[in-house]
């Protein structure tokens, strides 16, 4: 969901510059995708213990579109830019299931990173 979208189901303007009101600005929206990917690193290893094998392949595409897409940004040295730098973390975490996943052969050859 882009910020827009976010603010329109929210019913919250987005990125007032100029007006002193409630809003939602693009901080605050990198800092809510930066919580998602920590959450969603959590849910791939929860899924495996649950026998859900598939989702971990899911979120692993994502959380990955979601690194490259923060290292295209120019960041100042600030707590989103130290948040920012944390996502490998997750990444590396998400990926470790998924890889553990593959040499238990718990998912298809087809459907792993790289046999696309």
């Amino acid at each position: 969901m882009t910020i827009e979208e976010v603010g329109e189901f929210l019913g919250v303007p987005v990125n007032l510059k100029d007006q002193d009101s409630f809003h939602l600005s693009i901080e605050e929206y990198l800092q809510a995708l930066i919580s998602l990917v920590e959450e969603l690193s959590r849910l791939a290893v929860n899924s495996v213990t649950l026998g859900d094998y598939s989702r971990p392949l899911q979120i692993s595409k994502f959380v990955s579109d979601l690194q490259a897409g923060f290292q295209l940004l120019n960041l100042k040295n600030d707590s989103l830019r130290k948040r920012s730098d944390g996502i490998k973390y997750s990444v590396k975490k998400v990926e470790d299931v998924v890889y553990d996943l593959s040499l238990r052969n718990l998912v298809p050859k087809s459907d792993r990173p790289g046999n696309e």
